[in-house]
């Protein structure tokens, strides 16, 4: 007699959880989630959905203004997108509201939110007073404590020329459920880094780390102009576990190695001149950057991307990438893809439109990715998985 057919639900959960993991499109995952119970009791326990996380980052999904603009077909991201139309970001359905205080987004980093709140008449470009760190996707939040007076008083507003805050990595890195939030006060004389740590728990608390050498760098323009320049800094971009910052008036990028608190500076290829440019991850964790370029009539001339990558403290031009596009601008990287808002005709005689263009930061294939009705002037990158799929970050 033949031994009793084998079914899905005899599978052990151990060996599913392998086979789940080698779907690398969210959409296969999301669509084993629904064969039965058994596969989906697997795939929404939160540890596995960490675990595919870790293995498969999720993808870039779209852009964030007022309202959320999805990826559309035929692009991979478009199904898993389509998930979050109509989606509120904002986290006001979940957070503790005030009258006359409005929270507002900050940052996006890794599933989370950050946001500022302030009351609505007052300039809370300086320090502000409340911040709050989201989970939209399962509404949950955290109260961030103020930051006290006395690390405050380090950066005197007389002598601050710019503060940026923003969402960083945890501390623990074995803790999918940590984050830090961090503050970087541009002075005149030194460079403040205040950082709250949730690996701390409930006792979290700010601290600072404080660079001096910040001054010489500062004061370096011979004309002083640094000084009157906003803070000297711009452009934040996050690659291989660091913060880069553009350095105006040097043609240098400063870093901030998240893991040890240490700055260094690398220098930009001379021949980028002006353009926008990008960082993203090279193989063997190399770093790599796409600069844009364009001919002397922006009218007639082509668009392209050039991609090149530091070696030994060299940068090296790997691949020249044309854009079907009559104009762009970088918008940034997330999720695997640096985005192009563009202007674009599909045909000699048709208007020109407003939409997107992603270039796939490992194959550098360039896809179309959405159609827009207008510029977005201060749009966000969102990069995550379908609700179903998603784990808690808070």
């Amino acid at each position: 007699m033949a031994p009793p057919a084998t079914s899905m639900a005899d599978i052990p959960d151990v060996m599913l959880e392998e086979i789940f993991l080698r779907l690398t499109a969210a959409e296969d995952l999301a669509r084993a989630s629904t064969t039965c119970p058994s596969f989906r009791r697997v795939i929404a326990d939160h540890a596995f959905l960490r675990r595919y996380r870790a293995l498969h980052p999720p993808p870039l999904l779209g852009l964030l203004q007022d309202t959320f603009s999805p990826a559309q077909p035929p692009h991979p991201s478009a199904v898993a997108a389509r998930a979050f139309l109509g989606f509120d970001f904002s986290c006001s359905s979940f957070l503790p509201s005030t009258p006359g205080h409005t929270w507002r987004p900050v940052d996006f980093f890794d599933g989370r939110v950050l946001l500022a709140g302030a009351p609505d008449k007052e300039d809370s470009r300086f320090w502000v007073r409340d911040l709050a760190v989201c989970d939209p996707v399962h509404h949950r939040y955290v109260l961030l404590p103020a930051v006290p007076d006395d690390l405050k008083a380090l950066a005197p507003q007389l002598d601050l020329l710019n503060l940026e805050v923003f969402l960083a990595p945890g501390q623990n890195e074995e803790n999918p459920l940590s984050f830090r939030v961090m503050c970087v006060a541009q002075c005149t004389t030194k460079l403040l880094i205040l950082v709250f740590s949730s690996s701390l728990g409930g006792q979290g608390q700010w601290h600072a780390h404080t660079f001096d050498q910040w001054s010489g760098q500062a004061t370096s323009a011979s004309d002083g102009s640094f000084i009157h320049s906003h803070g000297g800094l711009s452009n934040r971009q996050f690659v291989h576990g660091c913060f880069y910052w553009h350095l105006h008036f040097q043609n240098e990028l400063l870093v901030l190695d998240v893991r040890a608190m240490e700055l260094s500076a690398i220098n930009l290829p001379p021949e980028r001149g002006t353009n926008s440019f990008a960082l993203v991850e090279a193989a063997e964790g190399m770093l790599g950057m796409l600069t844009e370029g364009y001919g002397e009539d922006p009218d007639s001339d082509p668009f392209w991307l050039t991609y090149s990558i530091l070696r030994n403290n060299q940068w090296h031009l790997n691949k020249v990438i044309q854009l079907p596009v009559n104009d762009a601008a970088l918008v940034g990287v997330a999720g695997g893809y640096l985005l192009l808002e563009a202007l674009y005709t599909t045909t000699a005689q048709e208007a020109l439109k407003f939409g997107c263009f992603s270039v796939n930061v490992k194959t550098l294939q360039v896809q179309f990715f959405a159609e827009l009705s207008k510029p977005f002037m201060y749009a966000r990158l969102y990069a995550g998985f379908p609700p179903s799929l998603c784990a808690p970050t808070i």
